[in-house]
């Protein structure tokens, strides 16, 4: 899964990293929680320019926008966001992009302690995570923008932490990953199917000694 990341480099490295000119004004986080606004990249539809702004992270389909008892999610797995009646719509249509430095995952020994590792690729400053958006008005009128990151089976050095992690779009598949246009089921598969880019590290936090390569 993917619970925590981080997005602490400057603003000119996410907007040359996303393709994006104008990014909204927030200032370096170390830690980012699920609940709060985060940044995320699309592309307007009817205009057809890439885009910046900002959401609640937890995901509210557009059906449980008035429910007391919906439970914003944070993840969607991409093996099944093209089946389950909360994702498929916004995986076709509604493809974002969330930059991270990084993201924190645990990992738990036999005895029950856990040891928390940051998941980065040096010289890559910007990391694309795929994600979902959404735009939910309740009944009264209350407007609510939320977006939930992918996740797909670890490999590599994520493995060695944890059997999920977010899925990370390579900097060749973020066009197609961004356009709306691309939206039948055949040819959205193989977007939730990408594979990382290559030099996933883990350490034991942002700036650690590397313990684990991919």
């Amino acid at each position: 899964m993917c619970g925590r990341f981080a997005l602490a480099v400057p603003r000119r490295l996410v907007a040359e990293a996303l393709g994006v000119p104008d990014l909204p004004d927030v200032p370096p986080r170390p830690e980012i929680y699920p609940s709060q606004l985060i940044e995320a990249v699309f592309t307007a539809r009817e205009s057809g320019r890439r885009m910046a702004g900002l959401f609640r992270w937890g995901f509210v389909p557009v059906f449980l926008a008035d429910s007391a008892k919906s439970r914003p999610m944070i993840n969607a797995r991409g093996e099944t966001a093209l089946t389950l009646p909360s994702f498929r719509a916004a995986v076709r249509y509604r493809r974002c992009l969330v930059p991270a430095s990084g993201y924190f995952e645990w990992r738990g020994d036999a005895g029950g302690r856990k040891t928390r590792f940051f998941l980065s690729i040096p010289g890559r400053p910007v990391l694309a995570l795929g994600a979902l958006y959404e735009r939910a008005v309740t009944a009264a009128g209350e407007v609510k923008d939320t977006v939930a990151i992918l996740t797909r089976p670890a490999v590599g050095a994520a493995a060695s932490v944890h059997d999920r992690m977010p899925l990370i779009v390579p900097s060749a598949a973020m066009a197609d990953w961004l356009d709306p246009l691309r939206s039948a089921p055949a040819d959205v598969a193989p977007l939730l199917a990408l594979e990382p880019p290559p030099g996933l590290v883990a350490s034991a936090g942002p700036g650690q000694p590397t313990q684990l390569v991919l």
